[in-house]
């Protein structure tokens, strides 16, 4: 347990703060849901046969997040400085890829609910000292009204209401199901980094969106079809 809040809640929160202060939200969004080709790839280094379909499904995919890095379609823009951000994003996917696999057999022993609730607890106590390196509690002491509202919303939804969600859904909808508003992510991440932020919508990060949505949709699909096949 302790391993897994290391995995799905220290790390991969830090790495959504770093990432979030280097990119536009909506880069965040898109290259988030390449957790999808992530989970393929350890599903296959556990052994689990992975068809053709899905491998073409995860090129696609990074294809996509290689046009949305890049944000033009007439000239290679990709630089280190550019790439900082996207690899602390695509570490991030792949750190709660790798909670979910490997977190996948506590969640059939113990319920989701308890293993997700006592990760996300051990995680924050985890994190709580290597934030005060950075920050003192004087610092969390000056936040006025309303940089503390931003936490407070942070803590109660994207953390708790969000992974809550993440518990609840499957259970009640199956993955299937579940994975179809998860499709949404980018889309709604786009638009309200676009309508709150001011980051503009070029042609090439909408074009890369959707490659990489296609990529893991494809990716999606032959993982349920290589979970139906008889071992």
């Amino acid at each position: 347990m302790i391993v897994l809040s290391l995995i799905g809640v220290a790390l991969f929160q830090a790495c959504w703060g770093l990432a979030m202060a280097r990119t536009a939200p909506s880069l965040g969004s898109i290259v988030m849901t390449t957790t999808t080709a992530f989970s393929a790839i350890l599903a296959w280094i556990g052994g689990r046969r992975l068809p053709l379909l899905g491998w073409t499904g995860i090129v696609i995919a990074f294809a996509g997040v290689v046009i949305v890095v890049n944000n033009s379609l007439s000239a290679f823009t990709i630089s280190i400085d550019s790439l900082d951000g996207t690899l602390i994003w695509m570490l991030s996917a792949f750190a709660w890829a790798l909670y979910v696999d490997r977190g996948a057999p506590y969640n059939l022993r113990l319920g989701a609910l308890p293993v997700m609730a006592w990760t996300t607890l051990i995680g924050s106590l985890i994190l709580l000292p290597v934030s005060l390196i950075f920050d003192s509690l004087g610092e969390f002491a000056r936040l006025d009204d309303r940089l503390l509202g931003y936490w407070l919303y942070t803590a109660i939804f994207p953390v708790g209401v969000a992974f809550l969600g993440l518990t609840a859904g499957p259970d009640r909808l199956g993955v299937s199901r579940v994975m179809v508003y998860m499709y949404l992510i980018p889309v709604a991440g786009v638009g309200l980094s676009a309508a709150f932020f001011g980051d503009p919508l070029t042609a090439a990060r909408v074009l890369g969106g959707l490659i990489v949505l296609l990529g893991v949709i494809l990716t999606r699909v032959a993982l349920d079809r290589a979970a139906r096949v008889p071992v």
